[in-house]
């Protein structure tokens, strides 16, 4: 289980992540459960189904490889080696926040994210590709000791040339066996893609294609949340909306 302790304004917000359960805390203004496996009906909790894959870290790492896609993911990843790639682990976190930050500008995407680079560093297992000493690529994971989940990725792609974006696409293919090996290695058990679209989107499918070439399986998760603020909870539904 791992516990976030976030402050949007004055209110006190706690995320917890791979909890067997949801349940109350105390001094805070609202408590978020994510990636729970148990659907339960719980008091005072709002739930939402949430569709993931999941990669189980049981297997041996061979047959787990063999599942990969051999013409998309497997090829990216030997292609990425041999183009000279370099993975870094938990380095180069303001590098990566800037990268995050000119990506969901170009993809038109709220920049009001609550994920800065001190809970970055502060929460996240960061993975960067390199190419001849440039930063090209990251993904952002939470883990605790048998879970390993995939909270977000950015790149250079949107502001390169062709040749390059397709360096930067073997770049992200590596990164996520490189995590694979990693989260392997520390024994943790299940590797989380977080999420997976299931409606009518092309954006979302092509991310889609790049998930499900891994060979993950399809799984349902759950969310819970509890808002001990009234003017929190109209605050967050506003925002959503």
């Amino acid at each position: 289980m791992l516990e976030i302790n976030k402050k949007i304004l004055f209110f006190k917000i706690k995320e917890i992540w791979f909890a067997d359960k949801p349940f109350d805390v105390d001094k805070f203004h609202s408590v978020l459960f994510r990636a729970c496996k148990r659907n339960l009906d719980v008091s005072g909790f709002e739930k939402k189904e949430f569709n993931t894959l999941i990669i189980d870290l049981n297997q041996d790492l061979n047959k787990i490889w063999e599942n990969m896609d051999k013409s998309s993911c497997r090829y990216s990843v030997n292609r990425a080696e041999k183009q000279g790639l370099i993975i870094k682990i938990n380095q180069n976190y303001k590098d990566f926040y800037q990268i995050n930050r000119l990506f969901r500008k170009k993809k038109k995407l709220s920049q009001s994210f609550s994920w800065n680079l001190e809970l970055m560093e502060k929460y996240g297992t960061l993975f960067v590709a390199e190419f001849k000493g440039e930063i090209i690529a990251g993904c952002l994971f939470l883990e605790d000791k048998d879970n390993i989940r995939w909270l977000f990725g950015a790149s250079k792609r949107l502001q390169a040339d062709k040749t390059k974006a397709t360096l930067i696409g073997n770049a992200n293919h590596l990164i996520i066996w490189q995590a694979i090996k990693y989260a392997k290695a520390k024994t943790i058990k299940e590797f989380d893609f977080g999420g997976y679209y299931l409606g009518q989107d092309k954006e979302k499918e092509r991310i889609n294609r790049f998930k499900k070439s891994f060979g993950g399986k399809l799984a349902t998760h759950y969310i819970y949340e509890k808002f001990y603020s009234k003017l929190l909870k109209i605050l967050w539904k506003t925002i959503k909306k």
